[in-house]
């Protein structure tokens, strides 16, 4: 296992001893004298080797294990170590509650340990005390809450999201004041009460096109346009008011940030669905500016957040999703905000040897000699398509994978559990070193790393 700090080597002093004077007459023993103890100067630590400075992130999701007791957090920062990690992006917020215990919010349920156990808190200390430092980021779902959390049941008559057609879902309106100053608040708390790195926000979107119709936001929304009626989901003043809403939420936490706490930096999970533009004027026509309202091409241009991680989530084993992730890719690095941009990519969807080779994609330059800031990886709990309970507890989705049989003549749960942990584990040691992993259909595979040495984070430019 590769580390990134060495211990120090401890050096014994052995003290020195003398004799106590003599008279010439009378013998007397002999004394012996120690003398004072000699400080040895310690050897200075062995210098680190480092690579090139590049975000090298985690996803830790809350949905799974990895980070709800001491033991899960001191493996994951011991697995970050490993694999030569930088970043780990910590879900603290999944429903409305929190894995910290410094905030308005429930303390989440599937916490291990006493009520004074601070998981947040824990990773912050095992993460920054590593060499290089590990940065901690702290992942935050915004506008969705679930609706059994305690901000829904409260208020999710007056400020949950709907639907054209009047269904709801877990999510709050972001073009609701209320639901931005409660939501902002929660955010600003945790940057003031905690020594986090950074804030990431997911879910700062709206959840599709034809949502966004509760009482209050068309009210205001008939307020601030003078429209009449309900307006229809493809409206473009509509979708433009509601894009506004999103992107004012956004800016606002940044300022406060920047004027309260301006050392932690603020990112998004950003969308990604279908194919990318060729370019900043074909930017308008994509899911994320047309369908969720979130508008994070000009959050990047406007420095509205420190960094973007646009979620490239596409499976390298089919073609249409592979031109997907490389188109989407070459925006990312030739639209003038490459030194803003961690591109992520969805280990959960492909092979090992498949998202190894996805990475090397994102950490080479363009062909107009353009690289970005790094990568995430998501995630910790699912690095791999026999890591995810999502194909090996679906027979429908794991039908469709190319190589077969997916469970290896396994059947059990725990038995599939325990599979996907060790396709989990020895990832961490693929990103690092030369490894192999054994697949049911094509027996031993060699994979190469992508992180042969630990590197720090760089330096943000200045917006």
């Amino acid at each position: 296992m590769r580390r990134a700090g060495r211990a120090l080597l401890l050096i014994v002093v052995v003290t020195g001893c003398g004799g106590g004077p003599q008279q010439a007459a009378v013998p007397t023993p002999t004394a012996t004298v120690a003398a004072p103890p000699v400080e040895s100067p310690s050897p200075a630590p062995s210098p680190i080797v480092l690579g090139p400075q590049q975000y090298r992130a985690m996803w830790v999701d809350a949905f799974n294990d990895g980070m709800k007791s001491r033991a899960q957090i001191e493996k994951l920062v011991a697995d970050a170590r490993r694999a030569n990690l930088n970043v780990l992006i910590i879900q603290v917020r999944k429903r409305g509650d929190a894995y910290y215990n410094r905030g308005d919010e429930p303390r989440a349920l599937d916490i291990s340990g006493s009520r004074g156990f601070d998981p947040l808190s824990y990773v912050i200390e095992l993460a920054h005390q590593s060499r290089p430092r590990i940065e901690v980021h702290a992942w935050l779902n915004t506008f969705f809450v679930g609706d059994t959390s305690g901000v829904y049941l409260k208020h999710g008559d007056a400020w949950a999201n709907r639907t054209n057609d009047g269904a709801t879902g877990g999510y709050l309106d972001p073009a609701i004041p209320e639901v931005q100053t409660y939501t902002h608040k929660i955010f600003m708390d945790l940057a003031r009460n905690y020594d986090v790195d950074g804030l990431h926000m997911d879910f700062v979107r709206y959840p599709g096109a034809t949502w966004g119709y509760s009482p209050a936001a068309l009210t205001l929304y008939a307020h601030d346009t003078g429209a009449r009626g309900v307006p229809a989901p493809e409206d473009s003043r509509w979708q433009a008011w509601r894009r506004d809403r999103v992107t004012a939420f956004v800016r606002d936490l940044h300022n406060d940030l920047q004027q309260t706490k301006p050392s932690v930096k603020l990112s998004g999970a950003l969308i990604c669905f279908g194919g990318g533009p060729a370019n900043l004027a074909g930017w308008g026509r994509t899911s994320a500016y047309t369908s969720v309202f979130q508008d994070w091409a000009d959050w990047l241009l406007k420095g509205y957040i420190d960094f973007g991680v646009p979620m490239n989530y596409d499976s390298e084993w089919i073609g249409r999703e592979k031109g997907w992730f490389d188109a989407w890719l070459n925006f990312e690095k030739d639209s003038g905000f490459a030194n803003r941009v961690v591109t992520g990519v969805g280990a959960f969807l492909n092979y090992p040897d498949d998202s190894l080779a996805e990475i090397r994609r994102v950490l080479a330059p363009s062909a107009r000699g353009n690289q970005v800031l790094g990568v995430a990886i998501y995630s910790y709990a699912s690095t791999s398509v026999y890591g995810s309970s999502d194909f090996y507890n679906s027979p429908d989705l794991y039908s469709g994978l190319p190589r077969q049989p997916y469970a290896g003549g396994i059947t059990s749960a725990d038995g599939l559990a325990q599979r996907a942990h060790t396709f989990n584990d020895s990832f961490m040691s693929q990103l690092s070193q030369p490894a192999n992993y054994r697949d049911v259909q094509l027996g031993l595979i060699q994979t190469q790393p992508v992180f042969t040495l630990p590197a720090e984070v760089p330096a943000l430019p200045v917006p």
